[in-house]
């Protein structure tokens, strides 16, 4: 890892990758295709779990939003460590971040869904501070994998290895 990976930059913003954990279901971790001489990588949603466990809430007024920004950053990072993991272990291999799909566990009058997301943005600015802004979508949902506060999916192109 040098100074000026995106795991360095990371590490020096306060954040750590956490091990890449089995998924839950029926499904892969993540999906990566073929274009040119890059990949599509497609990573699947990844909840704000610590060491297995999830961290639980639900954002009902603006209150809530600290706690939720802080699950934010948990999901972003498990799904980074995902698509380090997809990288070979080289997240330097990232071309851009092209989509951020956060999902927000959330009462009906809740309406600051971005709000919360705006933290996994400013994660993936720490790790990649030279790329595009990927295009994001910040959801309100009734309900997520163990009450979890948070869910992310990514997708980014990948130079080939």
């Amino acid at each position: 890892m040098t100074d000026s990976s995106p795991e360095a930059r990371l590490a020096a913003a306060g954040f750590t990758l956490p091990e890449v954990s089995s998924p839950r279901g029926s499904y892969a971790p993540y999906c990566a295709i073929q274009v040119g001489t890059s990949q599509w990588v497609s990573i699947a949603g990844q909840v704000c779990r610590r060491n297995g466990v999830a961290v639980a809430g639900q954002c009902r007024t603006d209150a809530d939003l600290e706690p939720a920004r802080h699950a934010a950053e948990v999901s972003v990072l498990n799904a980074l460590a995902i698509l380090r993991l997809a990288c070979d272990g080289e997240l330097s291999r990232v071309v851009q971040i092209v989509r951020l799909r956060g999902f927000i566990r959330a009462a009906p009058d809740f309406t600051r869904h971005a709000a919360v997301l705006d933290a996994a943005s400013a994660v993936m600015r720490a790790a990649f501070p030279g790329q595009p802004l990927p295009a994001r979508s910040a959801l309100g949902v009734a309900s997520l994998p163990d009450r979890a506060w948070t869910e992310i999916e990514l997708d980014a192109i990948v130079m080939t290895a």
